[in-house]
């Protein structure tokens, strides 16, 4: 539970802070981790589906730090398309 925490907490923040493509980088440490464990101790059904509840809850994240800095900014300072 203490590792979901730590993704959401990641992807939060790099979504909030981080500009363009870098945002999406926290998505790779439940990607890796899951890899390493797969790789050590072997890959089942609990190392694949924690793997993705991870890689859901920190996309889930980044989106959220992305919707509060547009409700930051305020309408009207957003280019214009």
């Amino acid at each position: 539970m203490a590792g979901f925490v730590v993704f959401f907490l990641a992807g939060f923040v790099f979504g909030y802070a981080a500009p363009g493509l870098s945002a999406y980088l926290p998505v790779l440490l439940p990607l890796l981790i899951g890899l390493y464990t797969g790789l050590t101790q072997g890959f089942d059904a609990h190392v694949i589906v924690f793997t993705i509840i991870g890689a859901g809850v920190t996309v889930i994240a980044i989106f959220l730090g992305r919707a509060l800095v547009y409700r930051l900014e305020g309408p009207g300072t957003r280019p214009s398309p």
